[in-house]
């Protein structure tokens, strides 16, 4: 019986940095350690990112990545069906790199959904590569929920005990206000506390943050804490959620990352990203 996880790694988009983090990933003792772990994708950037970096290691290509017998210096590498097209130069944005990236994902899926993976890690895809080969999703996450079924989606940061979730992710500012609604608040922040729950947390301390200034500042800075943010915030503290806000924006993530909160909801992509990613 298996007694670590195994964790399948996507190659991410060939021509990217992803074959050279891969490879020192399977270098470190400490992923070893972690995680038993095979490798969805082509050996041609793994055998041209190893020249580069000096390293020698020896690839196993598989189809079931559930029978495999982790070896020091060897990559367990599941190979996708379909011809693989080696970029033209590396850094290049070409759609058959963006193909090569989403055949990877969906073959981790597949794996995934027939159990023969507990969890997968996506090395960086090319959002400009993957719309050239065809595959209009915005990022990962929604690329997954399509290919899974799941019925809601949210994407959440961690670093330690410092967790982020957004209620908007890839979309354009102009478009944020719109999409910032109660339904939405509240359905995030369900996924949150459910999510925290299978780590150990049950009662979460959950923060949301404004989308405005100062949290709007009464209604003197736009309405969307008024109107949607705080009924949100209501709501769930009825349904028994340990939950307060809008708090000001720009003071919140200081305050989770201080460890007040378990986590903050945050309304779009880069309110959440920039403060995560400084503190990462």
């Amino acid at each position: 019986m298996r007694n670590k996880p195994l964790c399948l790694i996507t190659m991410g988009d060939p021509a990217g940095i992803g074959p050279e983090v891969i490879l020192r990933t399977l270098a470190s003792a400490r992923a070893a350690d972690i995680a038993d772990i095979a490798v969805v994708g082509w050996p041609e950037p793994f055998e041209r990112d190893a020249a580069m970096l000096g390293m020698t290691v020896a690839i196993n290509p598989m189809d079931d990545p559930s029978t495999i017998a982790p070896r020091p210096g060897v990559m367990n590498l599941v190979v996708p069906e379909g011809v693989y097209d080696a970029p033209s130069a590396y850094g290049a944005v070409e759609a058959r790199c963006g193909k090569a990236a989403a055949r990877c994902i969906e073959r981790s899926a597949e794996l995934l959904m027939e159990g023969r993976a507990d969890a997968v890690v996506t090395a960086p895809i090319n959002k400009e590569a993957l719309s050239l080969a065809g595959y209009r999703y915005p990022g990962h996450t929604e690329f997954y929920r399509n290919l899974t079924g799941a019925g809601d989606i949210a994407m959440m940061l961690s670093l330690g005990n410092f967790r982020v979730v957004h209620v908007t992710t890839h979309t354009a500012i102009r478009d944020v206000p719109a999409l910032v609604t109660k339904d939405r608040i509240i359905r995030v922040a369900l996924l949150l506390a459910d999510a925290l729950d299978l780590t150990g947390i049950a009662r979460p301390r959950i923060a949301v943050s404004g989308l405005n200034p100062h949290a709007g500042e009464a209604g003197m800075f736009g309405r969307e804490e008024i109107d949607e943010i705080a009924p949100a915030v209501a709501e769930l503290a009825a349904r028994g959620i340990d939950i307060s806000g809008p708090h000001p924006p720009d003071t919140v993530f200081a305050r989770a990352y201080g460890g007040e909160f378990d986590a903050v909801v945050a309304m779009y992509h880069d309110q959440g990203h920039v403060a995560l990613k400084l503190a990462g």
